[in-house]
């Protein structure tokens, strides 16, 4: 057991001064509190900041950026959507048509935004914007504008297959395929979500996406007599389990490298 050189207070566990060499308690151990004699021989460095003339720019932001992925899109369906009614070739030129689809390839993308009434308009629109924002605030807007687009691409092929083998070829439109792509997306990524299954029944939403999934396959055999394209809806829905997996994926991989 060592004493302070300055108060001799026993220490078990002294400090040893590094400049000076004595042996010193804990409310001695800096060189100032023991004037130590090397306390004056230690070197001190100074920086000077010296000002400097930095270029600045503005950082160039896009639509998206400004108003948000999914602000926009709900934007270009709306515009989308007035234009199909006020122009007669619209909805011939934009809408997927499985027997021109060759020669106008476009259509793949552009169906998407076109919805055939306005009932159909409007309640993609107000799903599209609450599960879009959500999606988007957690995965970004890049990421939510790839699983936006492709999910209704892939639902798009779907129903394009699906239209040749039954040999019903109408044309087909709406964001129904890219909508499940995202609800599929975030039940992966965010599953502790809660939801209002048709607008009244709360559930988590990895039950609604079974529900839905469940509903659409069976209702797959009768699209020719419901118009409506349940392979794309499925279709999207499988890529956005997908491509909501492969980001969650990243996610945990970044937390616990």
């Amino acid at each position: 057991m060592a004493k302070c050189d300055v108060c001799g207070r026993e220490e078990d566990l002294p400090y040893k001064c590094p400049y000076c060499g004595g042996t010193f308690c804990s409310d001695h151990r800096l060189p100032e509190k023991h004037r130590c004699d090397s306390l004056y021989d230690i070197p001190v460095y100074v920086k000077r900041d010296i000002p400097q003339r930095v270029e600045t720019t503005k950082p160039k932001r896009n639509i998206f950026e400004i108003y948000g992925y999914n602000n926009v899109i709900l934007g270009i369906i709306t515009v989308f959507f007035v234009l199909s009614i006020i122009l007669d070739t619209f909805f011939r030129l934009f809408a997927l048509d499985p027997e021109r689809f060759y020669y106008m390839p476009w259509q793949i993308i552009t169906n998407i935004f076109i919805h055939g009434s306005f009932d159909h308009y409007i309640v993609n629109a107000i799903v599209l914007f609450f599960f879009g924002t959500e999606l988007e605030r957690r995965v970004g807007g890049k990421n939510y504008l790839k699983i936006f687009l492709l999910s209704g691409i892939v639902g798009n092929i779907c129903y394009i297959l699906f239209a040749y083998v039954t040999n019903n070829l109408a044309p087909a439109v709406g964001a129904s395929g890219a909508i499940y792509g995202v609800m599929g997306a975030l039940a992966v990524i965010a599953p502790e979500i809660r939801v209002l299954l048709f607008f009244i029944i709360p559930v988590d939403i990895k039950t609604a996406i079974v529900l839905f999934a469940v509903y659409n396959l069976l209702m797959t055999p009768f699209s020719i007599f419901t118009g409506v394209a349940y392979v794309a809806h499925l279709g999207g829905l499988v890529f956005g389990l997908y491509y909501g997996s492969k980001i969650k994926q990243k996610i945990r991989g970044r937390w616990f490298y």
